[in-house]
């Protein structure tokens, strides 16, 4: 009684893919697939660096905007006229990502100081405001304010000019 193994030997292995054709891959076909594969790495790298500067690492001005607004929470002379439950935020609009989007611009001046120029809106029970801020790095390395200026409109009285920080 004979029967076939059911074991694959080298010599069934090379028998079965000795009869598949196979062209070799030109130069063309090499770089084709080599640059596709580059093109894929430096998408891959592109929405890395996006994820981790965003949503990781937190971005200098989400940093300066967090502790002025932190900073002027606290200020009696903002709480007195916005009352306790201040929020901020970027754009006076009805539109939801140009409230989160906050107005800024980063730059060093003629020593090589990094600033911070930030611009956005805070809202509270009593009224609105408009805070315009100059931030830069101290030799520290911690921030420190160029100036803080509030313009406060609460309720039916005129509005106001606050220096919390005055310009020097």
């Amino acid at each position: 009684m004979a029967f076939d193994s059911l074991e694959l030997t080298e010599e069934k292995i090379h028998a079965i893919t000795d009869k598949i054709p196979q062209k070799p891959v030109t130069i063309v076909e090499g770089t084709s697939y080599m640059v596709i594969i580059l093109g894929a790495f430096a998408v891959l790298a592109f929405f890395i660096y996006n994820f981790l500067t965003n949503f990781i690492l937190e971005p200098t001005y989400q940093t300066c905007f967090n502790a002025t607004l932190q900073r002027l929470k606290l200020d009696p002379r903002i709480t007195v006229r916005l009352g306790n439950d201040i929020v901020g935020y970027g754009q006076e609009s009805p539109s939801r990502v140009q409230r989160q989007q906050i107005p800024h611009q980063i730059y060093k001046d003629a020593n090589g100081v990094e600033h911070c120029r930030l611009q956005f809106n805070m809202r509270g029970p009593g009224g609105v405001a408009i805070v315009n801020a100059d931030m830069h790095k101290d030799a520290s390395g911690s921030w420190d304010y160029l100036y803080l200026i509030v313009d406060v409109k609460s309720g039916s009285s005129p509005p106001q000019r606050l220096n919390i920080v005055a310009p020097k």
